[in-house]
């Protein structure tokens, strides 16, 4: 009778531990980047690839063949062999790639500038706030005692709507950061500025340094 009973038990076993570990040995299709993938870039064939993984170990929202991303523009920022979720892609180059969800008028461009914390009000922006942007030439030679002058700051844009920020790897900076990441590295803003002014906006990154003034109008 005990006899009976150990082996009931054995065999009941057996069928758990024979359960738990298929349930751990099966595998799945998952998609994986062959490459780093910078926000806006339009998936390819050759940017991603399919892989055998456990299924344990990819989540809901892991894609798992090639045709659910190829044409999708990527909309954070995805490393090598890293595996390609559905949240990190979308249809269309839009506001909403940068992660604000913010509405960008038509006629309008996302620019990021590059700046320090401390010239953009002490680095509290954060998506939604409006900014008057100041450009100030960076000087191609050290001034001279004889010459005490500085180069003056020129108004490029008023009341323009901060998108975003960005840490110089290009993610997204922590809103418990309050904004613009005060690391070692630099970061920049992302602005939405009308497509006239974008020559006006690229000429000043190349020869210019930024200060954000925050608008309160």
């Amino acid at each position: 009778m005990r006899r009976s009973l150990y082996l009931t038990v054995f065999v009941a076993l057996s069928g758990i531990a024979g359960l738990f570990y298929y349930s751990h040995t099966r595998q799945a299709t998952a998609l994986v980047a062959n490459h780093d993938l910078t926000v806006g870039t339009r998936i390819q064939d050759s940017d991603v690839a399919v892989r055998q993984v456990n299924l344990g170990s990819v989540g809901g929202n892991v894609l798992r063949s090639t045709d659910q991303a190829i044409g999708q523009i990527v909309s954070f920022p995805i490393l090598e062999g890293q595996f390609v979720d559905a949240r990190e892609v979308a249809p269309t180059k839009n506001a909403t790639l940068v992660g604000s969800g913010l509405d960008i008028p038509p006629g309008y461009r996302i620019i990021g500038v590059p700046i320090a914390p401390a010239a953009a009000v002490g680095g509290v922006l954060k998506p939604g706030d409006r900014v008057d942007v100041m450009a100030i030439p960076n000087l191609s030679r050290q001034i001279s005692p004889a010459d005490q002058s500085a180069p003056a700051p020129a108004l490029i844009g008023k009341n323009i709507l901060v998108i975003g920020t960005r840490t110089e790897q290009g993610t997204d900076v922590a809103q418990a950061d309050h904004g613009v990441n005060i690391g070692s590295k630099p970061a920049s803003v992302l602005l939405a500025i009308p497509q006239a002014e974008e020559t006006t906006y690229s000429a000043a990154i190349v020869a210019a340094s930024f200060v954000l003034a925050l608008s309160t109008d």
